[in-house]
C-alpha cells in the first residue's frame, strides 16, 4: 500500500466528506482537493506521470469527472499544486528543525539533513514525485522545485558561510555542492535506493563541509580553445540524421512531446525507414545520448592522456569536457538538459553513461582515504552545475566554471592548496 501524506489509497475514499451540518464547503473543498493530491501520489508512484489519467484520480481518490474539473483545469494543473503540497507538507516538518534548534550551524545543519532524509524514507512515493517526476511533466512543475530549492540553498548558504574557513567560498562552488545533495537524492529514488540515504547522509555532509574557500582567487580561463576533434555528421547517413533529429527536437519540445512521426520529417526519412533502423521512439533517443558520449570522450580523452598525473589529468579532462559543452551548444541542450526528462529508460542510461565519464579510480587508488560515495557526489554536482547553466541558456559562461568545477573535484583528494594551484594552471 502507497503511503502518501493525506493517507494511502483506501484512507482516501474514507476521508470522504459530504455538505451538511457542521462541514463546511470549504472544508468539504479541502478534502476533496487533499484526496486528488493523495490520489497524484499514488498514481505518480505506480506508473509515472506520463501514464498518469485523469481517470486513475478519480478511481483512487473516489471524486467525481465533474468535481475534479471544479478544482483543476487538467492533469498537469492538479500535477503543479499536488507538488506545493507535497512543499508545503516537507517544509512545516524539515524547516523547523533547521530554524528552530538552539545549537551550532553546523549541528543545526545536520539535524535539517537527517529529518529531510528521514521524511524521504518515510515518504518515498511523494519524495518521488517531487524529485524525480517534476522533470517528466515538465518546466512549470520543474520551476516550482528550483524555486523552493533556491531557498533552502540559501538557508544553507547562510549557515555554512558563518564559519571563517568558508565565509569566502564562490557562489557557484557552494551552490554546486547543494544542488550535487539534492542530485543524490534524485538518483537513490528513481533506483529505488531511498533507504541508503540516512546511512549516506552523514558521509555526505562530512563531503559538503570539507570545502573551504580557495586559498587564491579561482581565475577565469580565455575562451576555449578549438577542438582538436569535431563531430561531423554524414547528411547522407540515415542513421546520423535521424540521431540529429531526435537532439533537435527535444531540445526545441521536450521528450513528451517527441513523435516518431515528427522524427521522420525533420531528418527527411519515411516511417520504413526510422523503423529499420531503431524499434522505438527510445532506442533513437538512447542511441542519440550514446553517440553523444562517444564524441565527448574522443574529444576529452588527448586532453586526459596526456596529462602528466592523475590530478592533472582530471583538470585537464573537465576544461575540455567544458569547452565541447560551449563549442557543441545542440548536444550540450539535449545531453544536459533534455534527456532528464526522458522515460525511465533514457534517465537510467543518462545516469549511467554520465557516472562512467567521471574516472575516479585511480583517484581511489591513489588516495585511499577518499570514500566512493565523494565521487558520486563530485559527479553529481557537476552534472548539477553543467544543468544549471545550460538550462538557463549560460553556456557562454560554463567555460568560465572550469577552474571551479576542478577545485570541487579535486579537493577531496588532494587537499584545498593543491587543488587550487592545478585549477588555475589549467587554463
Amino acid at each position: 500500500m502507497i503511503a502518501t501524506p493525506w493517507g494511502s489509497a483506501d484512507d482516501l475514499r474514507a476521508r470522504k466528506l459530504r455538505p451538511g451540518p457542521g462541514t463546511s464547503r470549504a472544508q468539504v473543498n479541502s478534502n476533496q482537493r487533499e484526496r486528488l493530491y493523495g490520489a497524484m501520489v499514488i498514481a505518480v508512484a505506480e506508473q509515472g506521470y506520463e501514464k498518469t489519467r485523469v481517470a486513475d484520480l478519480l478511481r483512487i481518490s473516489g471524486i467525481s469527472r465533474n468535481t475534479f474539473y471544479r478544482h483543476f483545469d487538467n492533469k498537469l494543473d492538479c500535477f503543479l499544486a499536488t507538488v506545493d503540497a507535497v512543499a508545503s507538507a516537507g517544509a512545516e516538518i524539515v524547516l523547523p528543525a533547521f530554524l528552530e534548534g538552539e545549537c551550532e550551524w553546523h549541528e543545526r545543519l545536520k539535524l535539517g539533513l537527517n529529518t529531510l532524509l528521514g521524511l524521504i524514507a518515510d515518504q518515498p512515493a511523494a519524495a518521488r514525485l517531487y524529485y524525480v517526476e517534476t522533470y517528466a511533466a515538465g518546466p512549470e512543475a520543474l520551476e516550482k522545485v528550483e524555486a523552493m530549492s533556491d531557498r533552502l540553498e540559501e538557508l544553507a548558504a547562510t549557515a555554512i558561510r558563518q564559519a571563517p574557513e568558508h565565509s569566502g567560498i564562490p557562489r557557484d562552488l557552494l551552490r554546486a555542492v547543494l544542488r550535487g545533495f539534492r542530485r543524490i537524492i534524485q538518483t537513490r529514488l528513481r533506483t529505488g535506493r531511498e533507504q541508503s540515504l540516512a546511512e549516506a547522509g552523514p558521509e555526505l555532509l562530512r563531503w559538503g563541509l570539507a570545502y573551504q574557500a580557495p586559498p587564491q582567487r579561482l581565475r577565469r580561463p580565455r575562451k576555449p580553445r578549438p577542438l582538436a576533434y569535431r563531430p561531423l555528421t554524414d547528411p547522407l547517413d540515415r542513421r546520423d540524421r535521424i540521431l540529429d533529429a531526435v537532439m533537435d527536437l527535444m531540445t526545441e519540445k521536450g521528450y513528451q512531446a517527441l513523435a516518431i512521426a515528427d522524427i521522420a520529417q525533420r531528418a527527411s526519412i519515411s516511417l520504413t525507414t526510422f523503423y529499420a533502423l531503431f524499434e522505438s521512439k527510445d532506442a533513437a533517443v538512447v542511441a542519440a545520448m550514446r553517440r553523444g558520449a562517444t564524441r565527448v570522450l574522443e574529444a576529452t580523452a588527448p586532453a586526459y592522456r596526456d596529462a602528466p598525473d592523475w590530478p592533472h589529468a582530471i583538470a585537464a579532462g573537465i576544461h575540455a569536457l567544458f569547452g565541447y559543452l560551449v563549442l557543441e551548444r545542440p548536444f550540450a541542450q539535449f545531453g544536459g538538459v533534455a534527456v532528464h526528462g526522458g522515460s525511465p529508460l533514457v534517465v537510467e542510461v543518462r545516469d549511467q553513461l554520465t557516472t562512467a565519464g567521471f574516472a575516479f579510480t585511480e583517484g581511489y587508488r591513489n588516495f585511499p582515504h577518499v570514500k566512493p560515495i565523494v565521487g558520486e557526489a563530485i559527479a553529481a554536482s557537476i552534472d548539477a552545475m553543467l544543468f544549471d547553466h545550460v538550462s538557463r541558456r549560460d553556456r557562454d559562461r560554463l567555460y568560465e566554471l572550469a577552474p571551479t568545477a576542478t577545485y570541487l573535484a579535486l579537493a577531496p583528494f588532494v587537499g584545498i592548496d593543491e587543488a587550487c594551484a592545478i585549477a588555475n594552471s589549467s587554463r
